[in-house]
């Protein structure tokens, strides 16, 4: 408010020759063109950079206009006060005076709103059209914020001298607005290109010892840095494993957090299929460590107590081949 009273009464004309308006003063304004009727405009919306005297008073001449002072920032209120009003009036010899201490005025500068989203897809568009965005993310420096205008200038923006550090990643972009004509605003912005993995993960937690399924699985995208090296990525390695430990929806899962099912358990029975040749025997056996299918596993023969070693080819199935002399002692 200071500012721009200080804007008012110190620069005196600078401002209306700025406008364009040359060789006339306050005190030099033509009384008899004045209406009788003078009226304060209470809550006065700018366009433009320059506050005119008939923007805050009605009922006067409008032909030759008489700059009073610049505009507020955008986004930001100046309200005039019943006394600083009146001061105005008689500086103009204007035939009018304040009634009260809130005959009060407040000028706006009219402004629009370009929305954060628009301004990430425009810069999105334009490095894309450089092959510079594939699998990875904008990260601005500053966070996204929606960019307040002028009411006159038309909405529109384009990206310009787009500028890449490969071995950083970094950017730099100069946002132009309006995006065809003359530019009223120039603003640079910067940030870095983060490197994206998609990564499958759970839909639902998941218990220890139950097998995860396909159905079970979704896909997200994460920074690339975030990942551990043991970070599971292919969804083959996620297919029809255990977890050790229940396992968080969402979260991204480790190869160490995950087993291949146990087909045979720990001093568990099982079949025990002994092939030598052509000749197939089953018979009674008890395992003496866990084992998954495809996993060698020491087991020894119930009825024999001689201990063997065999393949884990089925739940409680497990073939020994004689062929190999797999006997290794006695229980």
């Amino acid at each position: 408010m200071h500012l721009f009273k200080t804007l008012l009464f110190a620069t005196g004309l600078s401002l209306t020759a700025q406008a364009g308006f040359s060789g006339a003063s306050f005190a030099e304004v033509n009384v008899n063109s004045v209406p009788s009727i003078i009226n304060l405009n209470k809550d006065i919306v700018i366009e433009g950079d320059i506050v005119y005297l008939d923007d805050i008073f009605s009922g006067i001449n409008t032909e030759d206009r008489t700059a009073i002072a610049r505009s507020p920032a955008l986004g930001k209120d100046v309200e005039l006060s019943a006394r600083w009003l009146w001061a105005l009036a008689q500086k103009n010899e204007l035939d009018w005076q304040p009634s009260s201490h809130l005959d009060t005025a407040m000028v706006t500068r009219a402004s629009q709103t370009i929305d954060a989203i628009d301004i990430r897809n425009s810069i999105e568009t334009a490095l894309l059209e450089r092959g510079l965005v594939d699998d990875k993310k904008i990260e601005f420096d500053r966070k996204d914020r929606d960019l307040k205008i002028p009411a006159e200038i038309e909405p529109t923006l384009r990206v310009e001298n787009i500028s890449y550090r490969p071995g950083r990643n970094r950017f730099t972009a100069q946002i132009v607005i309006p995006a065809e004509g003359r530019p009223h605003i120039n603003k640079t912005v910067s940030g870095y290109l983060i490197e994206m993995v998609n990564v499958p993960v759970l839909k639902r937690r998941i218990s220890k010892g139950d097998i995860i399924q396909a159905q079970d699985i979704q896909w997200i995208t994460v920074k690339e840095s975030k990942l551990s090296k043991n970070a599971i990525t292919d969804i083959d390695n996620l297919i029809g494993m255990t977890p050790k430990q229940t396992l968080k929806d969402q979260a991204i899962i480790r190869t160490s957090d995950v087993d291949t099912p146990k087909a045979v358990s720990k001093n568990g029975l099982v079949t025990m299929l002994l092939q030598s040749g052509s000749l197939n025997l089953r018979t009674q056996g008890r395992a003496l460590e866990n084992g998954a299918i495809g996993e060698v596993i020491r087991l020894v023969n119930t009825q024999s107590n001689t201990i063997v070693n065999g393949t884990v080819t089925g739940a409680g199935l497990v073939t020994v081949s004689l062929v190999n002399k797999t006997i290794i002692g006695t229980n």
